[in-house]
């Protein structure tokens, strides 16, 4: 993949091998999502749901679990940084997923609250694990996941929560200013995410998103003669706190 559309395919694809990548039958409902607070925020969503059905033995009881996930893209971030890169970088910067996991029989009806307990340890398992690699194939590295305790969620159920740092290496941009070529030479950016999972409704959700950990500034020198030297400032006004806080704001209003 073209390396600087660097979060194009981690968090929006950092649930697939839990969701699958059919289109959903309808058979369970999507996750609900903040939706007013998404448009606002210039977000879109990327993809139709995508569905997968799992079976389980779980302290003798068969089990089976069918999920259904939602990616939105930050395409507000998204536009900001094509205008003032001139086009030369166009890409997602920031996604955040939901994933519904629906259990047959129920996680309410399961007898054993250890079984409940490690059912839903087990799809919160492959759901790290997944992310995890996503964020691999999408080119990033020096990947690091701490557990982070809780996330107190709308519904007032707690979420186990993983945060994620890691690196990402970005090949060099070209663009014109005024007739001359400004060329930034390769480098790499900070990468944040999050992936969180609660029980909810006998069923279990599993939301995050991945964003830049920091801003990207560079100073570029260009001789046009011996005489005549241009400095051209690159400052794309990346605020990694407010699309933190941004991100979590939407876990937590997962439904």
């Amino acid at each position: 993949m073209d390396r600087r559309g660097f979060l194009a395919g981690a968090a929006a694809a950092g649930i697939a091998g839990v969701a699958g990548c059919g289109t959903a039958s309808g058979t369970v409902r999507p996750p609900r999502v903040p939706e007013n607070r998404l448009e606002e925020g210039g977000w879109e969503r990327t993809r139709a749901d995508t569905e997968e059905v799992l079976s389980r033995t779980v302290a003798g009881v068969d089990v089976t679990a069918t999920a259904v996930t939602r990616v939105y893209d930050d395409a507000a971030l998204r536009a900001a940084v094509s205008k003032k890169t001139l086009g030369a970088l166009d890409a997602p910067l920031s996604n955040v997923f939901a994933s519904r996991i629906a259990f047959s029989p129920n996680l309410a009806d399961i007898p054993l609250e250890s079984a409940r307990e490690e059912l839903a340890e087990r799809a919160g398992e492959v759901a790290r694990g997944q992310f995890e690699s996503q964020l691999s194939s999408a080119g990033l590295t020096d990947i690091s996941a701490t557990d982070a305790g809780t996330l107190t969620v709308e519904t007032g159920e707690a979420a186990s929560l993983t945060e994620y740092s890691a690196a990402f290496a970005f090949d060099e941009l070209s663009f014109d200013v005024r007739g001359e070529t400004i060329t930034i030479e390769e480098g790499s950016v900070a990468v944040e995410g999050l992936l969180a999972s609660w029980i909810h409704d006998g069923g279990l959700l599993i939301a995050g998103g991945a964003y830049p950990a920091e801003n990207f500034a560079r100073t570029v020198d260009r001789d046009l003669s011996e005489a005549i030297t241009v400095t051209v400032d690159v400052d794309l006004g990346l605020t990694p706190d407010a699309y933190r806080e941004e991100v979590r704001g939407i876990v937590r209003r997962v439904e």
